[in-house]
């Protein structure tokens, strides 16, 4: 599959970066996350790969921080994805390797000066 060269730029600039990041196709699909990411996921990108929505919504589960299931509009992944607007929340992610995470997530829309939609870029950061 051919994705935009935008897209294909975030990955490779996000590749760089020691802030976890997550980059998302418009339909939802998880196309890449960076070594940071990882450490907070509990898998590595390349033991992975890509994830549907409905793949990544189950590996990750996110609760608020009194242990509540995440609905749509709490879930900033899913805002930014749905409405396509900024969206961040403060969630309990347990990640691949069952470990429990306070993460601060902020996910923002992508898109290209052709007006298309790319998807999301989400940044983590680990609230201790």
């Amino acid at each position: 599959m051919q994705r935009p060269v935008e897209l294909i730029l975030a990955r490779q600039w996000c590749a760089l970066l020691t802030t976890p990041v997550l980059l998302f196709e418009p339909d939802g699909t998880l196309v890449y996350f960076n070594e940071a990411a990882a450490a907070l996921l509990g898998r590595t990108y390349g033991e992975s790969g890509g994830l549907t929505r409905a793949v990544w919504q189950a590996a990750f589960r996110m609760e608020d921080t009194l242990g509540a299931s995440l609905s749509q509009d709490d879930n900033p992944l899913a805002r930014a994805l749905d409405d396509g607007i900024p969206a961040q929340a403060q969630v309990v992610l347990r990640g691949m390797d069952g470990e429990l995470r306070t993460l601060q997530v902020t996910s923002v829309p992508l898109g290209s000066l052709s007006q298309a939609k790319l998807g999301i870029m989400a940044l983590l950061h680990e609230v201790r």
